[in-house]
């Protein structure tokens, strides 16, 4: 019996463990997800689909809209083991999406590059650096000048390199960083370059005037930087790369609806009324609330989870003294605001301020009286219990 108990305890605290993700089929037919189910709602989730035998690698992003132009909320990627052979992808995502709520995914499915498609990248890339470089220098008389700071070219040539690669990825998560800065000294040094230095750097050959050396210094140059240019490009292009070859948008994809809860409390709490902290006086007397969370799990840290505002009033008025009992305004009891913490799952700490109306025998609500109102310190300690409502929104 004892053995029974202890697997019992096991399995309960082990259960989370288990539970953590919820499986998500999707369908590439149909483009929709566990046979047209909404999607989990505040919880990570595993997806999984058809890949294909050729499929390298399969990239999903998450957009919290119909519009795939701005940034996405999520993304992440499955790549096939090199000696793998499973045509299925699993993947985490590791972004609860909150409910009632619609999403846009899109899947990107990658396979590897051929050669030729490597050898195409690369020319590419490589004309359009050529092209950008050869028009951004001026090429006076003494000097070559760049139209643009060598740091903004640098930034230019970064652009083009990531655009040409956007139908791309790489199968070793090497990523290219941008032009190193070997690249970027040797256009500051072409910005700086006079050309009466060339009759010391360049070979002339029979006919060749002061203008012709100063351009073939300048074309030379240039050509180094190309070749630099080029040299770092294709140490990325020539690496494992993976090329788009599909693509599915499933558009404005609904979740789980979620419950809404409402937060009661029923505690005990006590009032400051006047004094100093050796000698004062107070009262004491169970009271009941709402709570309204600052924050939600999983959208917000566990602090702010936590944390809320709460509201109330107490059973029954407040004795401080025999001749000073306070009752509360328009309810004739006392009436709380707070702020509250959950130390415990259901303990819930609460601070704040209590509206009292000086007692008066009447319980008429005509007896409100605005010159007898008056706010008082309080702190209480409460259990909490959450009750759902299904409200539509």
């Amino acid at each position: 019996m004892k053995n029974i108990y202890i697997l019992f305890i096991t399995l309960l605290f082990s259960y989370p463990l288990f539970a953590q993700y919820e499986t998500v089929v999707f369908d590439y037919d149909r483009a929709y997800f566990n046979e047209g189910k909404a999607l989990p709602a505040e919880s990570n989730f595993l997806l999984t689909g058809e890949a294909g035998q050729r499929v390298g690698l399969v990239e999903v992003v998450v957009y919290g809209s119909s519009d795939t132009n701005k940034e996405p909320l999520y993304k992440n990627v499955w790549k096939k083991r090199a000696t793998g052979t499973d045509s299925r992808f699993t993947l985490p995502v590791n972004f609860p999406l909150r409910g009632n709520e619609k999403y846009t995914f899109v899947l990107n499915y990658y396979e590897p590059a051929s050669t030729q498609q490597q050898e195409q990248l690369l020319n590419q890339l490589s004309s359009a650096l050529d092209s950008y470089i050869d028009q951004s220098f001026v090429v006076s008389r003494s000097s070559v000048e760049l139209r643009k700071h060598p740091k903004n070219m640098r930034s230019d040539m970064n652009t083009i390199v990531n655009q040409g690669l956007g139908l791309y990825k790489n199968q070793i998560n090497y990523q290219f960083r941008g032009f190193s800065d070997i690249v970027l000294d040797k256009l500051e040094q072409i910005n700086d370059l006079r050309l009466k230095k060339a009759k010391r750097n360049i070979l002339a050959t029979e006919g060749d005037d002061s203008r012709t050396l100063r351009l073939k210094y300048a074309q030379e140059q240039i050509a180094a930087l190309k070749m630099m240019v080029n040299r770092e490009v294709a140490q990325y292009a020539n690496t494992q790369l993976l090329v788009l070859t599909d693509s599915k948008r499933i558009t404005d994809y609904a979740t789980e609806k979620t419950r809404n809860i409402i937060a009661i409390n029923v505690g005990y709490g006590g009032v400051y009324y006047s004094g100093d902290f050796d000698n004062f006086t107070s009262a004491t007397a169970p009271y009941a609330g709402i709570s309204i969370p600052l924050g939600r799990e999983p959208f917000s840290s566990a602090f702010w989870a936590r944390s809320s505002i709460s509201a109330g009033v107490f059973f029954k008025n407040l004795e401080f003294n025999e001749d000073n009992v306070a009752t509360g305004p328009i309810v004739k009891r006392p009436v709380y605001v707070a702020l509250g913490y959950r130390v415990l799952p259901f303990v819930r700490i609460n601070a704040g301020a209590t509206v009292l109306q000086s007692d008066q025998e009447s319980n008429t609500i005509s007896d409100f009286n605005v010159d007898r109102v008056f706010v008082r310190p309080f702190i209480g300690l409460s259990l909490e219990l959450n009750f759902w409502a299904d409200l539509n929104r």
